[in-house]
């Protein structure tokens, strides 16, 4: 889904939390928009469509997403630390507008962790080498069926095996 469509299915009230967010960090619009569509595209170009499931290319997708908008606005600041709380902020604020099934909220919000924690290493690196990183650790990202059993991985990727 694009960027545009899910701004169009949020209410008045989500779409004043976005914008307050962006009125607090106007540099960051553009940033942030290119960010996501890059995520989003790569993706669909490693694991197709199968990225909008609860599976290891969903994992990717999350921690893809939160390193390039952490890599993002480091080239705009070189700070670690707004490069990260960007990160966080703005992704917990997507999983807080649009409403997941309680593991899949789990399994996101972890992986966007796992993304902002992977910062730290790629944020001045090349993207490739962090793409490559992603992929490994989806690669050996653990099913969990609990919020429990994600809180024991905290340094793996997670997704929610087929029922």
């Amino acid at each position: 889904m694009s960027i545009l469509a899910r701004l169009k299915g949020l209410s008045f009230s989500q779409l004043f939390k976005l914008a307050g967010l962006f009125v607090q960090n106007p540099g960051y619009v553009f940033l942030t928009a290119k960010a996501s569509k890059k995520a989003l595209s790569i993706a669909t170009k490693y694991y197709g469509n199968t990225h909008h499931k609860s599976n290891k290319a969903n994992a990717f997708r999350h921690a893809v997403w939160n390193v390039l908008l952490g890599q993002a606005v480091y080239k705009k600041t070189q700070s670690l630390r707004q490069a990260q709380d960007w990160a966080q902020r703005f992704t917990d604020l997507h999983e807080e507008l649009f409403v997941n099934r309680k593991m899949d909220r789990v399994m996101d919000l972890h992986n966007n962790a796992f993304g902002i924690q992977a910062l730290r290493m790629f944020a001045n690196r090349p993207e490739a080498e962090a793409i490559h990183f992603l992929r490994e650790a989806a690669e050996n990202a653990i099913a969990i069926a609990s919020p429990a059993e994600a809180e024991n991985h905290q340094n793996k990727l997670v997704y929610i095996p087929k029922s």
